[in-house]
């Protein structure tokens, strides 16, 4: 699999995180984070893997622009946990 890093639009920049979230699908990772509530764990993954221009940027947004954000992320999550699933499937 490709690792690749998220990128985001905003105010007409394109701004992308520090890290790929190959790291959030580590056994470890999961079971450092695994009893945070959602927003906890949304701004635990953007500290950790995206950085301080992309912590600047969340800051920098108005309530759309971070709903707007927060569910484009959240399906990008979502997509790399269904890829870590089915690799996990294919090595059994």
């Amino acid at each position: 699999m490709e690792n690749k890093t998220y990128t985001f639009e905003h105010n007409g920049e394109t701004i992308a995180f520090e890290r790929d979230f190959s790291g959030l699908r580590s056994p470890k990772w999961l079971r450092e984070n695994r009893r945070r509530d959602e927003l906890d764990l949304l701004f635990t993954l953007i500290e950790e893997f995206g950085g301080e221009d992309v912590v600047a940027a969340v800051d920098d947004m108005d309530d759309t622009q971070f709903a707007d954000f927060s569910e484009k992320l959240g399906k990008e999550m979502s997509k790399a946990m269904k890829e870590f699933g089915a690799r996990a499937n294919a090595a059994k």
